[in-house]
């Protein structure tokens, strides 16, 4: 696995909930929560199905640029990602254990575990190490 397939996964990952999240906001919060959908809290996913559309976006281009700028990027969704985690931890979809939640702690999970070992770790496994004298 490379940095730019990683970028692709995240773009291919983000891509089906920007959609609907954009097109049918109302009707995929209430497929992804149980409790009362208000007009404040369909704008709100709207807002970030819009978000989501841009990191979409951002990781497609992402895996086009050269090795730098893809490190800078990964350490910059990293933040992102574990950001979007404790947010999931935090966040009243209703309880623990249901859909929205799992979703969102799974895929923010997963994505900071992986800009976390591209970003950060990788790099420094990878680095030359200067010539003994």
């Amino acid at each position: 696995m490379t940095l730019p397939s990683w970028f692709r996964i995240h773009a291919a990952v983000t891509l089906p909930f920007a959609v609907p999240m954009l097109l049918a906001p109302q009707w995929t919060l209430e497929l992804l929560s149980s409790k009362t959908v208000t007009e404040l809290s369909v704008d709100l996913f709207r807002l970030l199905g819009a978000a989501y559309a841009l990191i979409t976006m951002l990781t497609w281009v992402a895996s086009r640029l050269d090795r730098p700028a893809q490190l800078a990027v990964a350490k910059v969704l990293c933040v992102y990602e574990s950001i979007g985690v404790l947010v999931g931890l935090t966040i009243n979809i209703v309880a623990a254990g249901t859909l929205g939640r799992v979703i969102t702690i799974g895929f923010f999970s997963i994505f900071a575990l992986g800009y976390l070992w591209f970003g950060f770790l990788e790099p420094r496994r990878t680095e030359p190490r200067p010539a003994a004298a």
